[in-house]
């Protein structure tokens, strides 16, 4: 815990170890926005005393919320941004407190978070506490063009719970684009979880005004869905490479089998990164780990929802093609080839590709026989000099 605390001083961020300067200058503007924001706020806006018990009340349940969610949190697979369910209580901050009050919210949830589950780079985790501020300030904003009243004043009707959630919208959307905007997206299903938090957190706000005993039913389901959301993770990492994000070698083998029992004509990719080794060993592992995930990335982008990516060991990755002819396999295996080639992380190393291409019946008639193919294609590319694609070609007899 005191190493934790002595890391809480601004030149102690790795955030200065960061080669992009554009990413360092983006990261602090936004952390600046959420301070002067506040200031601002507190300037312009008197601070309600009725918004003292609310505020109380919600930093209390943002901290006990994630001791009694510590368990939990530990075994969940780190994602950037992290994105869970405390923006049940981020958000009802947002539609009851003064900006300032539910900015402090916020900044108490995320330093508990860092403090007592995850006590990772604190700049990142700063990052993601002054998105939420400033989406905060975006969907007050929204509300206050919307609308005269506060929301504790708001009629029960249709036209104001439209209201609220549109300020959640507001909110949500433009947290997505701070985040995008940092490189710093999250999966669909992580912004599905944010979009159910923010949806308890406008029943949050409504019971601390109406009926505030309900906190206690709202806290109960959020922990249940917080459980649901790491059986689904575990699930999920349990078929994943976690480098890559990619299939693992034995889901990505077991998915491939299936699809190919089933007749239908396919094209299978096998790929290797070409002189790795040379990254690796000048630059380290961990950049050589960015030109992998960075490599996986191109390889997501350059497939349909419905091919099958998989990170096959090392530096190899392979690509299932369903319903893919050899001309179609052959121009997508070129398309990612070219991709590759001009992909370098933070200026440090380029990599190449090759590739070998093989087809599902012509080629082999079982995942074995295709993937002994490609492989073969694969290794005769390498030999005839690194950074091209062939197709497999049978021996003539």
């Amino acid at each position: 815990m005191a190493d934790q605390i002595g890391r809480l001083g601004v030149r102690h961020w790795a955030l200065w170890q960061l080669t992009n300067r554009a990413r360092i200058g983006y990261v602090l503007v936004i952390d600046a926005l959420a301070v002067v924001g506040a200031v601002i706020a507190l300037t312009l806006i008197p601070v309600p005393s009725a918004n003292l018990l609310p505020f109380a009340l919600l930093t209390s349940c943002a901290l006990v919320y994630v001791e009694l969610s510590r368990p939990i949190e530990r075994l969940r697979m780190t994602r950037r941004p992290f994105i869970d369910l405390n923006s049940v209580w981020m958000f009802g901050a947002i539609l009851l407190l003064h900006p300032a009050l539910a900015a402090l919210v916020i900044t108490v949830s995320y330093l508990a978070q860092w403090l007592r589950v995850r006590p990772g780079r604190l700049y990142r985790k700063a990052f993601s506490a002054s998105a939420t501020i400033v989406a905060g300030y975006a969907a007050n904003t929204a509300f206050a063009v919307l609308s005269d009243a506060k929301f504790q004043d708001l009629p029960r009707d249709i036209a104001s719970f439209g209201l609220v959630v549109g300020a959640g919208l507001v909110f949500l959307i433009f947290k997505w684009a701070v985040f995008y905007f940092a490189d710093a997206i999250a999966t669909p299903g992580d912004y599905a979880l944010e979009a159910s938090a923010i949806a308890l957190g406008i029943m949050l706000a409504w019971a601390l005004v109406d009926w505030p005993i309900v906190l206690l039913l709202i806290i109960g389901i959020t922990l249940v869905l917080h459980r649901g959301v790491l059986i689904r993770q575990l699930r999920d990492q349990a078929r994943t490479d976690p480098k890559t994000g990619l299939l693992n070698s034995a889901s990505w083998s077991n998915d491939a089998e299936t699809q190919l029992a089933r007749g239908e004509n396919a094209a299978l990719l096998m790929l290797d990164l070409d002189n790795f080794k040379s990254i690796n060993d000048r630059y380290g592992h961990l950049v050589g780990d960015k030109h992998l995930k960075g490599v996986a990335d191109v390889l997501r982008s350059e497939v349909r929802a419905t091919d099958m990516v998989g990170r096959f060991g090392g530096e190899e990755f392979v690509i299932l093609l369903p319903g893919a002819s050899q001309e179609d396999a052959m121009a997508i295996a070129e398309r990612i080839r070219r991709r590759v080639e001009g992909f370098a992380v933070e200026g440090l190393g380029m990599v190449t590709v090759s590739v070998g291409v093989a087809a599902h019946p012509d080629h082999g008639t079982t995942l074995e026989e295709v993937m002994n193919a490609a492989d073969l294609a694969l290794l005769a590319a390498k030999t005839a000099g690194r950074n091209r694609t062939l197709l497999f070609a049978a021996p003539s007899t």
